[in-house]
């Protein structure tokens, strides 16, 4: 049986799962999580070995790399290199950040960067044709969720962003849940180990909240490797909500 029959046997449109390979795909300017740190530790030491100095202390056993914790640790080190150079090649971060603190709400140097990073939307020529395709199928899309920081999804489907909070008691039809934050929110970018640990308890409503989705839709896949935390950190919680129903259990894997 092929992708096309096996969905047409769902009464409900699919919610798309989407994740870094997709931006990769059709953006000129995207990182893996990997790429992303490597480039925020050669900006702050012009030194490539230092990044693997930082990746060596920050491994996971058997798990691979603590990449929140590497985060940090470059936060951090981004912080203090940008503080040192006021007017430097990231003035316009100092700019951004100082008028942050007047404004009452503070957000990281670090993350001002990255916003400004993902902010970039321009799409590789050669896929043009096809992410026109990706806007047309998306009439066919019940709804996305999606752990990428930039604004793709909404130039391709018009659904409405929903970011941290605003995610929870929502109506999930027509919704682009951005559940790692938004260009658009740089303080909510989930990216630090701090963070991580901060926003835990709101993660775990938030799963909840798309429990409902695993449930009545078919759910697609787009840019994620199989074994992606992401993917299998909201798996656990699902099917730890679920308990031992067989008959929603069968229904989750179906």
């Amino acid at each position: 049986m092929d992708i096309k029959e096996y969905i047409s046997n769902f009464a409900n449109h699919p919610v798309l799962f989407v994740g870094t390979g997709i931006s990769l795909r059709y953006l000129k300017n995207s990182f893996t999580w990997d790429s992303l740190l490597e480039r925020i530790s050669y900006i702050v030491h012009q030194n490539e070995e230092v990044y693997l100095d930082i990746k060596a202390e920050c491994t996971k056993r058997n798990e691979g790399f603590d990449y929140p914790q590497i985060a940090s640790i470059l936060e951090n080190a981004f912080d203090k290199k940008l503080q040192k150079e006021r007017y430097g090649e990231f003035g316009f971060i100092n700019d951004s950040y100082y008028r942050t603190i007047k404004e009452g709400k503070p957000i990281s140097r670090f993350k001002l960067y990255l916003a400004h990073l993902f902010s970039d939307l321009t799409i590789k020529n050669s896929k043009k044709e096809e992410l026109d395709l990706l806007r047309q199928l998306s009439h066919n899309i019940s709804s996305i969720i999606t752990t990428n920081y930039d604004r793709l999804l909404e130039t391709v489907s018009n659904f409405n962003p929903l970011v941290s909070n605003d995610i929870l008691l929502t109506n999930p039809y027509g919704s682009l849940y951005k559940i790692h934050g938004c260009v658009l929110k740089p303080e909510k970018i989930v990216i630090t180990a701090e963070y991580y640990k901060r926003t835990e308890c709101q993660n775990e409503l938030i799963k909840a909240q798309l429990l409902s989705l695993f449930i009545h839709n078919p759910i697609i896949f787009l840019g994620y490797g199989v074994q992606d935390e992401n993917v299998n950190g909201i798996l656990k919680t699902v099917f730890n909500y679920v308990g031992d129903n067989q008959e929603m259990i069968k229904r989750i894997r179906n």
